[in-house]
């Protein structure tokens, strides 16, 4: 399924043309969707679009859900690690194209992360405390009824694979992979993000895949490559 590149409502009806389970709702009241694939054990989870002005991210997220709901093998784990995929964590942001919530907090600096601070730049107001909004407290219910293995974070421009926690040989094998560079600092401080909490808090592995800039057509294949050496490291584990 291949969503047009500057629809943000045709975006949003192919989440909700897969037919994933709710499992929350955002400011606007707008469900976050999200399914489990495969079979036991603890999960891999990949999540896109915490940015509603990365929508790539959540395109490349609504094909692979879209493969993956085709196959009868996952049922019983096939070639694939255990997986829960949440293709678009901010559907308001993405409705409107912009980067932030409805509340225009920016949600990968709302996450109960040590490193939390209201202080910060234009543009990164992370809330007024963690978890104060909810599209994190619904991923925050997911992960404390459904304990994860690790975590994968699509985010775009800047394409390359940034980690947090033990994840440095697990970056260096997606990058080879795929071709972007493996980074362990994006460049700027990210407090309250998703990987300060999981990776650096928590000690798990956490990739924070960034896409290049532009539509997914540009670099489907190396954003295809990149999912799928992800999920082989964790298969192999």
């Amino acid at each position: 399924m291949q969503v047009p590149v500057d629809d943000p409502t045709a975006r949003l009806l192919a989440v909700q043309a897969l037919g994933l389970p709710e499992i929350g709702r955002s400011t606007l009241g707008r469900p976050l969707y999200a399914r489990r694939f495969g079979g036991t054990g603890a999960p891999l989870l990949v999540m896109g679009g915490i940015h509603g002005d990365e929508p790539a991210t959540v395109d490349l997220l609504v094909e692979l859900c879209d493969q993956l709901s085709g196959r009868a093998d996952l049922t019983d784990g096939g070639d694939l690690p255990p997986l829960w995929l949440l293709p678009a964590a901010n559907p308001d942001g993405l409705a409107r194209n912009r980067k932030n919530s409805e509340r225009d907090v920016d949600l990968n600096r709302n996450f109960p992360a040590r490193s939390f601070t209201t202080a910060h730049a234009p543009g990164y107001f992370p809330g007024p405390a963690p978890l104060s909004e909810p599209e994190t407290q619904a991923i925050a219910a997911l992960l404390a009824r459904e304990p994860i293995r690790g975590a994968v974070a699509v985010h775009a421009p800047f394409g390359c694979v940034n980690y947090d926690g033990p994840a440095a040989a697990w970056a260096q094998a997606v990058a080879a992979a795929c071709g972007w560079p493996p980074q362990a600092d994006i460049g700027y401080p990210t407090p309250g993000s998703f990987g300060s909490w999981l990776g650096v808090d928590l000690g798990l592995p956490v990739l924070t895949l960034e896409l290049p800039a532009g539509p997914l057509d540009l670099f489907r294949g190396e954003a295809t490559a990149a999912l799928r050496a992800s999920f082989d490291y964790f298969r192999r584990r």
